[in-house]
């Protein structure tokens, strides 16, 4: 089982996304926020297993993001089934995806018997790099909720993100989502003081941007070299 540390207002550990979502009490968090791997980046299978992580060096777990795409439809809705389990009445579950993964991705995780409630868009505001038309500028998050009531914590915030990329010289975590789109969903899905969870916690964002709105955050990760790094960048907030 996980073996929790506890920094203020942050619990950490390495561990399994599941071992560490079935260490949890029942009914204890208000949203699981999480960037899995999205085994995207190509059309075919061995492209989407290939493309994400090319030139990218530091993980642990997986390289290239070689999940093939049944694998993370099954990994995601045990996380689904889990995070019912987990969330508070009202509470939340937001997965950054990718385009591609959204017609597989989402009724699997309904299947949980959490509720498809929005898709998110986080605008990057610049094209990435590539050829041709309609080069890519954004990202997604899947938003699904437990029960039947919608929270109202922050109705200022809509379904579109905008926030520039983390600069390749700041990041913790190759794949690190900016702070800005972080305390958006957080905002939007939790109470003041309120907890947030993120069992995919790469380089400890989210405990960081937790920190900045006032809730506590459980983070685990499998890669102990990011875990190392997670909590060195929570002491210095601290």
């Amino acid at each position: 089982m996980p073996n929790w540390e506890t920094l203020g207002p942050v619990k950490i550990a390495q561990a399994d996304c599941l071992d560490a979502l079935a260490d949890l009490a029942p009914e204890t968090v208000d949203a699981i926020i999480i960037d899995p791997p999205y085994c995207a980046g190509g059309f075919t299978e061995g492209g989407r297993t290939a493309a994400k992580g090319m030139g990218v060096t530091g993980f642990d777990w997986f390289q290239g993001d070689n999940m093939t795409t049944p694998g993370l439809v099954w990994l995601l809705r045990r996380v689904a089934i889990e995070a019912h389990r987990v969330l508070a009445n009202k509470g939340s579950l937001c997965v950054f995806c990718d385009w591609r993964m959204v017609p597989m991705l989402a009724p699997a995780l309904e299947s949980s018997g959490l509720r498809w409630r929005n898709l998110v868009v986080w605008d990057k505001l610049v094209p990435g790099l590539g050829t041709g038309s309609f080069r890519a500028r954004h990202e997604l998050i899947l938003h699904f909720l437990k029960g039947s009531s919608v929270p109202k914590y922050a109705t200022d915030i809509g379904n579109v993100i905008a926030a520039k990329r983390v600069s390749p010289k700041r990041k913790n975590h190759p794949t690190e989502k900016p702070q800005e789109v972080l305390e958006a969903i957080i905002r939007a899905t939790t109470p003041e003081g309120g907890t947030v969870a993120d069992v995919f916690g790469g380089g400890g964002s989210l405990a960081e941007a937790a920190i900045h709105t006032g809730r506590r955050a459980i983070i685990s990760e499998a890669s102990g070299t990011h875990v190392i790094g997670t909590r060195l960048r929570i002491q210095k907030m601290l």
